[in-house]
């Protein structure tokens, strides 16, 4: 079934860059907004910061889906359960580096959700991927395998360590580490 490559990118695409995305543009403001410098009007914002965690974020990313698609691999010996966790991985590290990127300076633990709107769209994508993976007649056209309970629980736990790696990152900015400058201009 060659159109179940496309089906789950597609998914993943919809998924992360869809409600989530929207919702993300309905991000209350920073509540030190107004005390900063403001921005040169020509300045990009692919700041050295932003660039960075986006690099961070997807290099740790591939990191942890292709460890997971080996561990699964060599633990489950089938190719549709790997590719089924690494897709389920794959979105819920989405999920997560939405909450990040709320803010390229302020940590995840600072007002983790307060946008209504952003925990909306993830408790409903959320719920349409455990319909992908558990209903029969939806998992067939994504070629997606009926995960057990343990395998949900290491996809969402080797996701969830996006957190620390981005939280690291932004430490590192604020501390003005690494090529970051504590104003984020360098």
């Amino acid at each position: 079934m060659p159109y179940t490559f496309w089906s789950r990118a597609l998914y993943v695409n919809l998924a992360t860059d869809g409600l989530p995305a929207l919702a993300l543009s309905l991000d209350p403001p920073e509540l030190d907004v107004m005390r900063r410098k403001p921005r040169q009007p020509r300045a990009s914002i692919f700041s050295r910061p932003v660039v960075a965690l986006i690099t961070v974020g997807g290099a740790w990313s591939a990191v942890v889906n292709l460890g997971l698609f080996i561990w699964a691999m060599r633990s489950r010996g089938s190719v549709k359960e790997a590719m089924t966790m690494v897709f389920v991985s794959l979105v819920l590290i989405q999920f997560f580096k939405a909450y990040n990127y709320r803010s390229d300076r302020d940590s995840l633990l600072n007002r983790p959700f307060a946008n209504k709107w952003l925990n909306l769209a993830i408790v409903w994508e959320l719920g349409l991927l455990a319909l992908i993976i558990k209903v029969p007649w939806l998992r067939e056209p994504f070629g997606a395998f009926d995960l057990r309970s343990e395998d949900w629980l290491v996809a969402f736990g080797l996701a969830f360590t996006i957190c620390p790696v981005l939280e690291l990152a932004k430490w590192m900015h604020r501390r003005g580490c690494a090529g970051f400058s504590a104003n984020g201009v360098r």
